[in-house]
C-alpha cells in the first residue's frame, strides 16, 4: 500500500508585507526591532529639531523681522526704479536715504518738544505735591529714598543694549535681503529636491507678495492712527502735536504694546500743561485705539490679505504666550505665511481644491 504523501506547505504572507508563516521566527524578531528602531529614532530627531528651533527661537524671529524689512525695502526700491530708471543700487540707497530722514527727523521732532516740555512737567509735579496732604507727601517722600534707583536703571540700561543689538542685527539681515534677494531665495531653493524647486520658487513668492500686502495694510493703519492723534492733540491745544502723532504712527507697527508706548509722551506733555489736558489726552489716545482696533486694522487685513480677525487675535495672543513680546510683534505676518503654505501645499498640492488665501480681489 503506497502511503499518502505530507502536502506541501504554502508561503502565506503576513498582512502588512511581514514574515511568512514558516519564517524563523528570529528573523522576523529582527525585522520587528528594526522598524521599531527607526520609529523611534525618527521620534527623537523630531523631538531634538523641536528643542533646537525653539532654543534659537530668537534668533529665527529676528531673521523674519529683517525679511519683513527687507520685503519693504526690495518693494520701495522697485518702485523708485520704476520712477527713475536707476539701476537696484543707486534706487536702494535713496529709500534708505528717505528713510533715516523720515525716522531721524520724528526722533529730532520728539527729542526736542519733550526737553521743551520737561521744565513745565517739573513745575506741575511739584506743584501736584504741595497739593497733597502732609501724610501722603511724606509718604511718597520716604518710599522714593527706598527706590532701588541703581538696580532699576541698570536693568533698563541692560535692556536697551539688547534692544539696540537686536535692532542692528535686523538692519544689517534687512540689507543684505534686500540687496541680493536672488542669492538668498536661490540657496532656499536649492534645499529642496529637483522636483519640487518650481514648486517651491512660487510659494516663495506668494508668501512675499502676501506678506507685502499685510505690510501696505499696517502702513496704511500707521498713517491713520497717526494723523487722527496728530490732528486730535492740535485740538486739544497740546504741543507738539504733528511730531506725537508720527510717533504713534511707528509705534503702532508694534501690536498691543505700541499704543501704550505712544501714549506716555503725549501724557507727560498732557500733565505739563495742566492734570485737566493729561485726561483729555488718555480719552483720545483710548478712542482712536478703540478705533483702529476694532475697525480699521481688521478690515484693512482682511481687505488686503484675507486675514480672518478672529486669526489675527488669536495669533496675537499665541505669539505672546510662546515668545513674549517679540512673538506679539511678528504673529499676524508669521500667521500670513502659515496660511499661505497651508492653502499651496495642503489645499491646492494635496486636497487638489482652490486655494482661498491669498485673496485675489485686493
Amino acid at each position: 500500500m503506497a502511503i499518502p504523501s505530507r502536502p506541501t506547505a504554502h508561503h502565506v504572507p503576513r498582512p502588512g508585507g511581514g514574515a511568512t508563516q514558516d519564517e524563523p521566527p528570529a528573523r522576523a524578531g529582527r525585522g520587528e526591532l528594526a522598524v521599531f528602531t527607526w520609529k523611534v529614532l525618527i521620534v527623537a530627531g523630531v523631538v531634538a529639531l523641536g528643542i533646537f528651533l525653539w532654543k534659537v527661537s530668537g534668533t529665527l524671529l529676528l531673521i523674519f523681522t529683517g525679511v519683513l524689512f527687507a520685503i519693504l525695502l526690495q518693494r520701495l526700491t522697485g518702485y523708485v526704479r520704476r520712477w527713475t530708471g536707476l539701476g537696484h543700487g543707486l534706487a536702494l540707497a535713496i529709500v534708505l536715504l528717505l528713510l533715516v530722514l523720515l525716522v531721524g527727523g520724528g526722533v529730532w521732532l520728539m527729542g526736542t518738544s519733550t526737553a521743551a516740555q520737561l521744565g513745565q512737567l517739573q513745575e506741575q509735579v511739584t506743584k501736584a505735591m504741595d497739593m497733597l496732604p502732609d501724610g501722603w507727601r511724606q509718604r511718597i517722600m520716604e518710599r522714593g529714598k527706598e527706590w532701588p534707583w541703581m538696580n532699576q536703571l541698570s536693568s533698563f540700561a541692560s535692556g536697551l543694549v539688547y534692544v539696540v543689538g537686536d535692532a542692528v542685527v535686523v538692519m544689517f539681515a534687512a540689507l543684505y535681503l534686500a540687496a541680493s534677494p536672488g542669492v538668498y531665495q536661490r540657496g532656499v531653493v536649492l534645499l529642496v529636491p529637483p522636483r519640487g524647486q518650481k514648486r517651491a520658487c512660487e510659494v516663495m513668492e506668494v508668501a512675499g507678495d502676501s506678506l507685502w500686502k499685510w505690510l501696505i495694510g499696517q502702513l496704511v493703519a500707521m498713517a491713520a492712527v497717526g494723523t487722527m492723534i496728530g490732528v486730535g492733540l492740535w485740538l486739544l491745544g497740546i504741543p507738539s502735536a504733528l511730531a506725537l502723532g508720527m510717533v504713534a504712527g511707528l509705534l503702532e507697527f508694534i501690536p498691543l504694546v505700541g499704543p501704550f508706548l505712544a501714549a506716555v509722551p503725549a501724557l507727560l506733555i498732557g500733565f505739563a500743561q495742566s492734570p485737566q489736558d493729561a485726561l483729555w489726552v488718555a480719552g483720545l489716545y483710548l478712542v482712536i485705539q478703540q478705533v483702529e482696533g476694532n475697525l480699521i486694522t481688521p478690515l484693512l487685513q482682511k481687505r488686503v490679505v484675507d486675514l480672518p480677525p478672529v486669526v489675527t487675535i488669536g495669533a496675537i495672543a499665541a505669539g505672546g504666550v510662546l515668545f513674549g513680546i517679540m512673538g506679539m510683534f511678528l504673529a499676524t505676518p508669521i500667521a500670513v505665511v502659515v496660511l499661505v503654505l497651508v492653502n499651496l501645499l495642503y489645499i491646492e498640492d494635496r486636497l487638489g481644491e482652490e486655494r482661498h488665501f491669498p485673496s485675489d480681489k485686493s
